[in-house]
């Protein structure tokens, strides 16, 4: 496995316990039924437990909006009483993200978390048993042991790690992922750019995008400090770019999420939330905007 920077330890955030929705593994359903926890809450009369149409169940919540097997110390109920192996995966899972490439278990962390926003955590070893269970029976994106295009050329996985290692030295010295992005696609694809045309196109992007995530929005100058760059090189490690459908639309939607970064409040929890960490619909925006961009290109010619 190739653990990250980053630390991790759970502080009982509570954030993976309301604000989305856990979806319970088929073989756990009837396990969890069975919990004295869900009994209980099935005397009270709670739906902890929904059911749909497809026969797919996931988690129930109450008016506030939380798990009902949340303790009032925002612990799990589950976790406490029998155990992590008791909770569905996808709470097991949170806040990792795992991608297998041809270097091995890549481990990824999401800037949601409390502890992972403070940088707080164990040493690696101490996540390594449970990591390694969750990787030995689930199924994760496998990246890299295939070519994808990139402009009119194929991108492979050596000359790719060789990007990433300079993209995240150049942010670590302080520049801007766009700077550091239209650097490289002026050279590797002979785009013409000029100094502030990406600049607006990104602005003009990521007011449709918080328009799309129903979030206020200051359009702000792109800077650095050391959380950006903390948080921005973490994302470049977790192998987020080749996640997508469109690598050159990938680029461009991280462009988006930088911008954003620096033109709303609370940006960990906005951005990662909503546009770089935990959305999994933007395979046809990316493919728009990088269609946009190659368009504009053209057109000063």
């Amino acid at each position: 496995m190739i653990f990250p920077k980053q630390r991790y330890q759970c502080v009982q955030c509570g954030k993976s316990c309301g604000e989305w929705r856990i979806w319970v593994e088929p073989g756990l359903v009837e396990t969890l039924r069975q919990h004295p926890l869900a009994l209980r809450l099935q005397v009270a009369g709670q739906p902890y437990l929904v059911e749909h149409q497809d026969g797919w169940h996931h988690l129930g919540y109450d008016e506030n909006g939380r798990c009902f097997f949340l303790e009032n110390e925002r612990r799990c109920g589950l976790h406490a009483s029998t155990g992590w192996l008791s909770k569905p995966r996808a709470c097991r899972q949170f806040p990792f993200f795992l991608v297998e490439t041809p270097d091995g278990i890549q481990v990824g962390l999401s800037f949601r978390c409390s502890a992972v926003q403070q940088n707080q955590g164990v040493d690696w070893e101490e996540h390594r048993a449970d990591l390694e269970q969750l990787v030995s029976t689930g199924s994760y994106p496998r990246i890299g042991f295939h070519p994808v295009p990139f402009g009119g050329s194929l991108l492979d996985w050596a000359r790719y790690r060789d990007w990433e290692q300079d993209w995240r030295n150049a942010l670590a010295a302080g520049e801007s992922l766009r700077r550091i992005f239209q650097r490289h696609l002026m050279e590797h694809l002979g785009l013409q750019l000029p100094d502030d045309a990406l600049a607006q196109l990104v602005c003009q992007w990521s007011l449709a995008a918080a328009a799309l995530l129903q979030i206020p929005v200051e359009p702000g100058e792109v800077g650095s400090d050391s959380e950006s760059v903390r948080y921005f090189e973490h994302v470049l490690e977790r192998k987020w770019l080749w996640l997508g459908e469109n690598f050159l639309g990938r680029m461009l939607s991280l462009l988006v999420g930088e911008q954003l970064y620096w033109s709303v409040e609370q940006p960990l929890e906005l951005v990662e939330g909503g546009w770089l960490g935990h959305r999994e619909d933007l395979g046809p925006v990316e493919q728009g905007l990088a269609d946009t961009l190659l368009q504009f290109c053209h057109s000063l010619e």
